[in-house]
């Protein structure tokens, strides 16, 4: 479903990077770019604790690129456990900052999610004026993101 410019975000712990990333380039895809997703707050752990995600930006050919205002390092705040749909969850804000860099807003984009989960790239895609299309094995997050998009297709 990639088109010619379009592109490929990967969220992934900085650990991953050397095994995942030659991988999806021997696919044949571009890699453009690393951004830092600073969530604000360390997380669990011990020694030197995670505050941030790695995202890897790939694309299919030279990239087609819809803002030129967003940093490669994206400061949003984990949603909190009390209001978390999953456990994975991202800050639908953060999204929309990806978004605005690699997806048109005129309604021509496609935004995928293989790793669906409560829906916040779909929430994100409908905000941006995409079509959006969720993968997502668990049947209770199914539901979860199908509502939760409902609601923002509602407003």
């Amino acid at each position: 479903v990639l088109v010619d410019g379009g592109s490929m975000v990967v969220f992934m712990d900085w650990r991953q990077i050397p095994n995942i990333a030659p991988a999806i380039e021997s696919s044949g895809l571009r890699w453009n770019g690393l951004a830092v997703w600073d969530k604000m707050n360390m997380g669990m752990g011990k020694g030197f604790r995670m505050q941030h995600e790695m995202i890897l930006h790939y694309t299919k050919g030279k990239g087609k690129y819809y803002a030129r205002n967003v940093s490669n390092v994206l400061s949003f705040k984990r949603p909190h456990s009390k209001t978390r749909h999953h456990p994975t969850q991202k800050p639908v804000d953060l999204l929309s900052d990806i978004l605005r860099v690699v997806c048109p807003q005129d309604g021509s984009g496609l935004v995928v999610d293989p790793f669906c989960g409560s829906g916040s790239c779909g929430i994100a895609a409908v905000r941006h004026g995409a079509q959006f299309y969720g993968v997502e094995r668990s049947p209770d997050y199914v539901e979860k993101s199908r509502r939760l998009i409902a609601e923002e297709l509602a407003k």
